[in-house]
């Protein structure tokens, strides 16, 4: 009897955890959080996760310059990378309202190998000189490639 619920334990056990891991790369979420003012959000419960990225991003600046280039936009994008054997890129694609429909672009790389699949997020930060000479990041679309190959992306919804 003891053997068997052992072998059952492992059995659930061995399916359980090929379960929690995927056999490819993919853009898990696009987090996109901004901060346009250096006033504190509020206290209300609604008001919470911005009140909490406010104190994050502000968190020692001294001088009220040092908190006025800390405002504008936050993209967290968060992405499981099942290749780590493999060269990895992630692409923002982005217009910002005063390029108009000039399609701009970061990217962040990755090389390989890294230590083992996993859950990663790359943040891509519109702030200071470049958010007050170009301003609001209006679209955007975020492109995941591994070894020069698009395996997926997501876009904000203004995005064509």
């Amino acid at each position: 009897m003891r053997a068997l619920s052992f072998t059952i334990f492992a059995g659930l056990a061995a399916v359980l955890s090929s379960c929690s891991t995927y056999d490819r790369s993919f853009i898990k979420e696009v987090s996109d959080i901004p901060l346009k003012t250096t006033e504190d959000p509020g206290t209300d419960w609604a008001s919470s996760p911005l009140r909490s990225h406010a104190k994050y991003v502000l968190y020692g600046t001294e001088s009220q310059r040092e908190m006025e280039n800390c405002v504008g936009d936050y993209y967290f994008v968060t992405w499981y990378d099942a290749e780590p054997n493999k060269r990895v890129k992630v692409i923002m694609r982005y217009t910002q309202a005063a390029t108009g429909s000039q399609v701009l672009t970061t990217e962040k790389e990755y090389a390989a190998p890294r230590k083992e699949a996993a859950t990663h997020t790359e943040r891509f930060f519109f702030i200071g000189d470049e958010r007050s000479k170009r301003g609001d990041v209006l679209t955007w679309r975020m492109e995941l490639y591994v070894d020069g190959k698009m395996v997926d992306s997501k876009q904000s919804y203004l995005w064509e």
